[in-house]
């Protein structure tokens, strides 16, 4: 029988990852998932990063790359071997999929998604939708998304798709069954952290997407081709981000400033590399600083008891 768990967390570990940032990364999810939780490693950076953390996380599962898939497409193979391990070994109620620079910082990150999922099935993936060439996050953030609109329509539907046939008509049949289903083109939910229903990876396990290793090859980021996957069978993307919703997430730095995110309650923040001049190591030790009265007060007393 399989083991249940409300979260299970997925994140993957490449080779210019620092153990330490990870550890903090494990730490926080620890620290603020007061429900029952699994984390999942995957190991892709060939420097036995996941057996070193292994050592002081017992409870982590660790799944190791044979071979090194990197980003891009590659990243959706290495993602899809460990959503399919997770169905294969758990029942969970919401899967988070995070990188080593995503950090928690508010209690049960789980909770909105899950009610969101038990209202409305349809919807298989969670976080910050982009949709248009320029959304603008919570945050009011201009943030852009023309690449994947351009990349998508270059090699399905223009003569670039004899660039690279195989894979690009692999896309394009992709591209037709998303537009039939009501896909915006370029649509899809920021992928340094997001939710997913276990619904959702059923459903794509079945079609045998889980992974298509005939869109390996296509040139978009992970993120573009999930949000391609949802609507080509049927599922929709939903918002955790407006908002206090609980993301407050950007691509290469921070969405706004470390004191901000902590003020509106955001409780999965992204990136944690930078902010105009704060370093990772600083933002860091802001939000670890907060763990630390988190610990003593009344609201984390209350839900223990």
């Amino acid at each position: 029988m399989k083991q249940q768990y409300d979260l299970l967390v997925v994140i993957p570990v490449g080779p210019n990852c620092k153990i330490p940032f990870i550890a903090d990364t494990l730490d926080s999810i620890i620290h603020y998932c007061l429900c029952p939780y699994k984390i999942i490693l995957i190991d892709d950076s060939k420097k036995d990063f996941g057996a070193q953390l292994k050592q002081n996380y017992p409870d982590i599962d660790v799944i190791i790359n044979q071979q090194r898939f990197g980003l891009l497409g590659g990243l959706y193979i290495t993602l899809s071997h460990a959503f399919a391990y997770a169905l294969d070994n758990y029942q969970f109620k919401v899967l988070l999929r995070m990188d080593t620079d995503a950090l928690i910082t508010g209690y049960n990150p789980q909770a909105e998604a899950i009610e969101m999922f038990d209202k409305n099935s349809k919807i298989g993936i969670a976080g910050f939708v982009k949709r248009g060439k320029e959304p603008r996050d919570f945050a009011g953030n201009a943030v852009e998304n023309y690449w994947p609109m351009h990349q998508i329509t270059t090699y399905a539907l223009t003569w670039r798709f004899l660039s690279k046939p195989k894979a690009n008509l692999a896309l394009r049949r992709l591209v037709i069954k998303a537009l039939l289903n009501g896909y915006a083109m370029g649509e899809n939910v920021f992928g340094g952290a997001y939710m997913v229903s276990e619904l959702f990876l059923q459903k794509l396990h079945e079609a045998n997407m889980l992974p298509d290793y005939g869109i390996q090859k296509i040139y978009l980021e992970e993120d573009h081709i999930f949000g391609l996957l949802t609507k080509a069978i049927g599922f929709e993307l939903g918002d955790l981000e407006s908002g206090n919703l609980p993301f407050g997430v950007s691509w290469r730095s921070l969405p706004t400033s470390p004191e901000e995110l902590y003020k509106r309650g955001k409780k999965i923040i992204h990136s944690t590399k930078i902010y105009k001049d704060l370093n990772e190591a600083d933002i860091r030790q802001f939000f670890r600083d907060k763990r630390s009265i988190r610990a003593d007060d009344a609201f984390f007393k209350e839900i223990k008891e």
